[in-house]
């Protein structure tokens, strides 16, 4: 189910020592315009009317990303190990795959992220994450033999260690973003993008107002509304695949600590820090009442584990309305967005602190979920409908 980041630091006192493993910013590569392209903008005709208010403007402008002409739709794909230990999850078989088939490969992604945490189960989790903006190149890739035998191979269904993937298929139009210019992570990190200033940041609704094909369509699952766990399955020696259902929605995001000085991050560890770390464990411990089926709160790493000053979400919701409503209902969500708001018009722009999100709504069909030898717990594999290919 859920997960803690593996290690943090809770201290202002770590303030320089949290850094992260010879961690450096990335230097931005992607493209960047002064404003927003039509197709962000969209209609003013909408089935959902736009919950921007007449003249508002947000405490601090965010960014978004364009997708390149004729890319219609992209893939991110995870690739996780699993493993009871930390010193387990380090020699990982997992790690050589991915450094082969997906760093060396010739088709492989457009860009990368590492991540670990630790699971409300106990069990530690090393995540992958890899984008690809080209169907040509992913095409490729996922027909390559080599690359697909590692996952075939009786071996991944015996013993203490488990692996996953989760490769999502992503229509342009059921996606948004948001980023600083300056902090280059997830999508903003593709050279491939370009990036522009969102008109619609800051306020609650945003975030639907972002969708594009949130204009035209409720995004609303057609399936059940509601999680509903399904039959017990055993997950350790078996090999399933999940089916996912209409209009999930998948949200990516956190911040990072590794712009600021001591006094900031100070004041990050005070007064932001511990309302975000409470509203992620609101989400991992109570899947019914939020409709967040999965939650991976999660540190940025290096491939090799060494944590960066980064923690995001990897989380799955029954619908974009299920994350609306955390987001705009709950208390543990309310406290989060209270204090980021008032940090930001305290800094103003010498704030120091870095946020991003990324949300994807799923629609169904082509969508690759499956699980290997893994705990019973672990992502949509007790919420979904589900075949044992092993």
């Amino acid at each position: 189910m859920a997960g803690t980041p593996v290690q943090t630091s809770t201290s202002a006192a770590h303030a320089k020592a949290d850094l992260g493993h010879n961690w450096r910013p990335l230097k931005p590569v992607a493209k960047v315009i002064d404003t927003a392209p039509a197709e962000a903008i969209g209609p003013e005709k909408r089935i959902t009317p736009l919950r921007k208010a007449f003249g508002f403007k947000p405490a601090v402008q965010r960014w978004s990303y364009l997708l390149p002409p004729g890319v219609m739709q992209f893939r991110v794909a995870f690739f996780a190990a699993q493993a009871p230990t930390l010193s387990a999850l380090d020699q990982h078989p997992l790690h050589a795959w991915v450094a082969e088939h997906v760093v060396g490969h010739a088709h492989g992604p457009t860009c990368m992220q590492h991540a670990r945490s630790r699971s409300v189960a106990g069990f530690f989790t090393h995540v992958v994450c890899a984008y690809w903006l080209s169907e040509e190149k992913f095409a490729a890739w996922s027909a390559d033999p080599h690359a697909e035998a590692w996952w075939q191979a009786p071996e991944r269904l015996v013993g203490e260690l488990g692996t996953w993937r989760e490769i999502l298929r992503v229509p342009r139009d059921r996606q948004e973003s948001l980023y600083w210019l300056d902090f280059p992570i997830g999508m903003s990190a593709s050279p491939e993008i370009t990036l522009y200033p969102t008109p619609y940041c800051g306020y609650y609704g945003s975030m639907r107002d972002r969708l594009q094909l949130a204009a035209y369509d409720t995004l609303e699952p057609t399936g059940d509304r509601e999680l509903r766990r399904r039959e017990p399955r055993a997950g350790y020696g078996q090999h399933w695949s999940v089916k996912v259902p209409h209009n999930l929605a998948v949200i990516r995001g956190g911040s990072s600590w590794g712009f600021m000085d001591g006094d900031q991050h100070a004041d990050y560890e005070s007064q932001l820090r511990v309302p975000v770390t409470n509203g992620m464990d609101y989400l991992q411990r109570n899947p019914l009442p939020s409709g967040c089926a999965s939650m991976l709160w999660q540190r940025s790493t290096d491939a090799n584990g060494n944590e960066h000053p980064d923690e995001h979400a990897h989380a799955y919701f029954i619908s974009l309305s299920h994350l609306e409503n955390w987001s705009e209902r709950h208390g543990s969500h309310a406290a989060i967005f209270a204090a980021a708001i008032r940090r930001y018009k305290h800094y103003g722009s010498a704030n120091q602190l870095r946020t991003w999100h990324e949300v994807y709504i799923l629609p169904e069909g082509d969508q690759r979920f499956e699980y290997l030898n893994c705990h019973p717990e672990t992502g949509l594999l007790p919420w979904c409908d589900a075949q044992r290919l092993r």
